[in-house]
């Protein structure tokens, strides 16, 4: 999946959120692919409905703004060394109260709690450089952006909460990291993409490197921070982003 990079995940159990698309496929498929045993979840009562091949996976159901949900899957779970926070999303009319509420709740508040839900699990696990949860986090995790003033915030308080679990839990063996991912396609941003091409091409104006992030980008850093190769990495948060923070305006 990677060129010139190969990683062992044998035996190791991992969990993605959000893991039928996008960004979270890309990293399901790649822990797979190394090896391990992954499980994704989607809103979707089952894998039949989705367009994407996801052999080799166990779905389960999930709807990350559901707390009772998250510390059920949590207990359903026999082994767990890598958790990966991806599901999540703008929640409608984010200026409305509504709205606001929900993208805390299904961007920051499920990674807390799932992470909650797992902990005692991680904490058992023997993998080589210890067990890992990994936040994906976004642009607006440092820049402003109108459109999603619950998204940003909640994005930002990710990083934070990284942060804290990486001091809180490195005592049990549990690595906490985030990547913050640039302007990637996926669904969810095939809308920001294909309807607002002058902030596109303002923002590859900014970035070192000209294109616009794949999945594959994003899975990449995530497959090295939960590797044994990231053993003394915790608390960080990894830009990959073609450039776009160390850009000028």
């Amino acid at each position: 999946m990677f060129q010139g990079i190969s990683y062992d995940y044998s035996n190791a159990a991992v969990l993605v959120t959000g893991g039928t698309s996008g960004i979270g496929l890309a990293c399901a498929r790649g822990f797979s692919d190394a090896g391990a045993s992954v499980i994704i979840t989607g809103r979707g009562s089952d894998a039949g409905e989705y367009d994407a091949d996801l052999a080799g996976m166990e779905y389960r159901q999930l709807d990350v703004g559901d707390r009772d949900a998250l510390y059920a899957l949590g207990s359903s779970l026999s082994k767990l060394d890598i958790l990966i926070n991806n599901a999540g999303g703008s929640q409608g009319d984010e200026w409305g109260a509504e709205g606001f509420d929900l993208s805390l709740d299904v961007n920051l508040s499920s990674a807390f709690h799932l992470s909650s839900a797992c902990k005692k699990l991680l904490a058992a696990s023997d993998f080589p450089g210890g067990a890992s949860i990994i936040g994906i986090a976004s642009m607006t995790s440092y820049f402003g952006f109108e459109l999603t003033p619950g998204y940003g915030p909640a994005k930002a308080g990710l990083v934070q909460l990284i942060k804290t679990l990486g001091m809180s839990w490195g005592r049990e063996g549990i690595r906490a990291n985030a990547v913050a991912a640039g302007l990637t396609r996926s669904n969810l941003t095939s809308f920001v993409i294909e309807s607002m091409p002058d902030m596109v091409e303002e923002t590859l104006k900014r970035q070192g490197l000209k294109r616009t992030g794949e999945p594959e980008d994003i899975a990449a850093a995530v497959l090295f921070l939960t590797s044994p190769a990231a053993a003394w990495i915790t608390g960080q948060t990894l830009p990959v982003d073609g450039g776009f923070t160390t850009g000028m305006g």
